[in-house]
């Protein structure tokens, strides 16, 4: 009887521990999202930029061109930061009426978001 009590005690006990150890394994909650607008001022003027565009993404350049059409885009005052991730390459973008034009080198993948 009293074997049949130790063995009940230390079921419980792994149960026990096992309990608390699924309690410490929880995933942490994700952090908030960062703002989307900032705004900067000083003596000669300031900008207000925007982030979380939808309007970003990835092009793959065909004999070093690429066209994205999106509308998005609407006009070739829209500013675009464009960037090589395939290579340190310059990159040409021009944005115009629901359209980019990318100009790159090869075959290179092309991130591109538009700012404003």
């Amino acid at each position: 009887m009293t074997r049949e009590i130790f063995m009940r005690a230390i079921v419980a006990m792994i149960a026990l521990i096992g309990l608390t150890t699924a309690g410490c394994l929880e995933v942490a909650p994700q952090p908030p999202l960062p703002a989307t607008t900032m705004s900067s001022w000083g003596p000669a003027g300031g900008f207000t930029m925007t982030s979380g565009s939808t309007c970003a993404g990835h092009a793959t350049l065909s004999l070093g061109r690429a066209s994205v059409y999106s509308p998005c885009f609407t006009g070739n005052d829209n500013i675009v930061m464009c960037t090589d991730t395939t290579a340190p390459m310059a990159v040409q973008c021009s944005p115009e009426s629901g359209y980019l034009m990318v100009n790159g080198a090869g075959a290179d993948t092309i991130s591109y978001v538009r700012v404003r």
